[in-house]
């Protein structure tokens, strides 16, 4: 697995306006992707409402979870084909919210949720920055994926990184798992189809993760979602999520 989709926008100044900051108003977009036609999305609904988003400070990696069994994981699971696309609008004209909200789903086509995305202005630029990641396993570590993006092209003299989306579950709460979508659907379609005890093994900062059947898969799963990690340049960090040991 890839160590999160990377996405790079950018967005003209005039449609900024002044003042441009992180607020909590936003317009949400729920979308539903086809996996049989790739890149074809289409907005089911759009309304307004609050996202709660936490500074960059807060977007920590989430630490070692408790592991579930499938039927467990599977009873928690939202659809992992819908979306919700959110966009910080406040101090963006609502002509840019609306680019930055149909920017974001051609760019990550059907590699979405967990995602965010981040932006700054550069110095002497008349352009938004805007960073994208998704298909990472919880909102944290996507939103720390995306400010760290925005911050290595940044310069001193450019404007501050911010948050200004969120790419999650069209429904999930505090009991949701944290997976990407890639592994929702994994489950969905092909538990029934496995043989013997299942283990996931999924990373909590990249997009890596293993799933294995069978007596004794335990550290395969956990094995080969750690070398996928190390394949990105980055440290092991794979947790076994789901596991049907008996």
């Amino acid at each position: 697995m890839r160590n999160g989709t990377t996405a790079v926008r950018r967005l003209d100044r005039s449609q900024i306006r002044e003042g441009w900051r992180m607020s909590q108003n936003d317009m949400t977009l729920s979308v539903k992707c086809s996996r049989m036609v790739p890149f074809v999305c289409v907005v089911a609904s759009v309304g307004w409402g609050v996202a709660m988003v936490p500074s960059a400070a807060s977007a920590q990696s989430p630490e070692p979870e408790a592991s579930l069994t499938t039927e467990q994981t599977l009873a928690l699971l939202p659809d992992p084909e819908r979306y919700r696309l959110v966009i910080l609008d406040e101090g963006l004209t609502p002509q840019a919210v609306q680019d930055i909200g149909t920017m974001t789903i051609e760019a990550i086509g059907e590699d979405h949720f967990f995602g965010a995305i981040a932006a700054h202005v550069p110095a002497n630029s008349q352009q938004l920055s805007i960073r994208i990641r998704a298909k990472l396993h919880s909102l944290e570590a996507a939103e720390q994926a995306a400010m760290s993006d925005c911050e290595e092209e940044r310069t001193d003299d450019a404007s501050t990184c911010r948050l200004i989306g969120q790419i999650v579950p069209e429904e999930w709460d505090a009991d949701t798992p944290n997976l990407s979508h890639d592994v929702m659907y994994a489950l969905a379609q092909g538990a029934d189809e496995m043989d013997g005890p299942i283990f996931v093994a999924r990373s909590r900062d990249t997009a890596a993760w293993a799933m294995w059947s069978g007596d004794d898969t335990r550290q395969s799963a956990l094995d080969e979602c750690n070398d996928t990690v190390r394949d990105t340049g980055a440290d092991p960090d794979c947790d076994i999520v789901v596991d049907d040991a008996p």
